[in-house]
């Protein structure tokens, strides 16, 4: 799906959509804020660990490709241009990264212990 020019996977939920393009729109606008994201299985909502979360890989702006497809990227900080794609069909949470609060969070989220 296209929304606001930017593309997004089929299977991604609406709420994400919206809080992706709500960052995005903020860091175009000056007014950025970082987050923070869990990735995992958004069939049963399993967070699928530490192991994969590193820093530079869960947190940062959300920012876009330029191009013929533009999807959203994870910046890492206000003065960066590129980063990674963001698994957007694969949140299971997301929180902003100064004063943690709960954006988004699948119903059934949990982390194996």
């Amino acid at each position: 799906m296209i929304i606001n020019g930017t593309t997004y996977h089929d299977e991604t939920p609406i709420e994400i959509v919206n809080i992706l393009e709500a960052a995005r729109l903020s860091r175009v606008d000056g007014n950025g804020y970082r987050l923070r994201f869990r990735w995992g299985d958004t069939e049963t909502g399993r967070d699928w660990g530490d192991a994969y979360h590193d820093t530079y890989r869960v947190e940062g702006y959300v920012g876009r490709r330029g191009g013929t497809s533009k999807i959203p990227l994870l910046i890492w900080n206000s003065r960066s241009y590129g980063g990674g794609a963001i698994l957007d069909h694969c949140i299971v949470k997301i929180v902003t990264a100064r004063g943690k609060r709960v954006l988004y969070q699948h119903p059934t989220y949990h982390k194996e212990v």
